[in-house]
């Protein structure tokens, strides 16, 4: 294991040596010296094998857009991206969050350094995600959008029909408002599951095929609940691939 510091700065670039895609994309992470929280990138690296490996890898159509609410740094986007790029379907990502911090920048100078081909097709929008307007042919995902962000996100897939994947974050009790329904298992299941057990079921009586699982060890994060969606017209009926 290697010595990197807590948040990532170009220095640690050294770290990761090698050709890998993950040591590329992890060098570019660094030299955009955005200090990024060195757990974000392991997080951000999860959420984009697994959405890749779902939704680009195997299925008959992927999607040509992917929407990542609140997406802070829009490092998922950046990584999700260099995965479709190695294997032939790279979508267009539309990043949105309220603000674009001073790091998506940083990152996107980075990245369209290290990957000159990826730069026009990441985007970020300045916007709230209760905006957000897809279609069938876009994916939503979210990693770690908090406490009812996470509710945002599947309201916009639901309204459009699209597929999304969601691994919610900031579970509270305010979150009941929009899932009254949760509220009699918190109990018997605690808080965390209740909700996305009840996001689940919500997506299920929406027409959506849903399967669920973990995104990485705890080790890595606690908030690492995965919820995978698709319309039942378009769902493929297949095992979660490992973490």
């Amino acid at each position: 294991e290697v010595a990197v510091a807590s948040r990532l700065r170009s220095a640690d670039a050294r770290f990761f040596g090698g050709d890998g895609l993950f040591e590329r994309v992890a060098r570019a992470t660094c030299r955009a010296d955005a200090n990024v929280p060195r757990k974000e990138l392991a997080e951000n690296w999860a959420m984009a094998t697994r959405v890749h490996d779902e939704f680009f890898r195997d299925a008959v159509a992927a999607p040509r857009r992917v929407v990542d609410v609140a997406a802070g740094h829009g490092l998922l986007g950046w990584f999700l991206l260099a995965l479709c790029a190695s294997t032939g379907h790279a979508p267009t990502i539309y990043a949105v969050d309220r603000a674009m911090p001073a790091s998506a920048t940083a990152l996107r100078d980075s990245f369209g350094a290290a990957f000159p081909s990826l730069r026009a097709s990441h985007r970020f929008i300045v916007d709230d995600a209760a905006h957000v307007r897809a279609e069938a042919t876009t994916l939503i995902a979210a990693l770690h959008a908090c406490g009812e962000l996470s509710d945002v996100a599947l309201d916009a897939a639901v309204r459009s029909g699209a597929p999304c994947a969601l691994v919610p974050c900031c579970h509270s009790r305010k979150n009941l408002d929009a899932l009254p329904e949760a509220r009699a298992d918190v109990e018997a299941l605690g808080l965390d599951e209740a909700l996305d057990a009840a996001r689940a079921r919500r997506l299920v009586a929406a027409g959506y095929e849903v399967r669920r699982g973990e995104l990485c060890p705890r080790e890595v994060t606690p908030k690492n609940q995965l919820i995978f969606a698709r319309p039942t017209a378009i769902a493929v009926c297949r095992p979660a691939p490992a973490p």
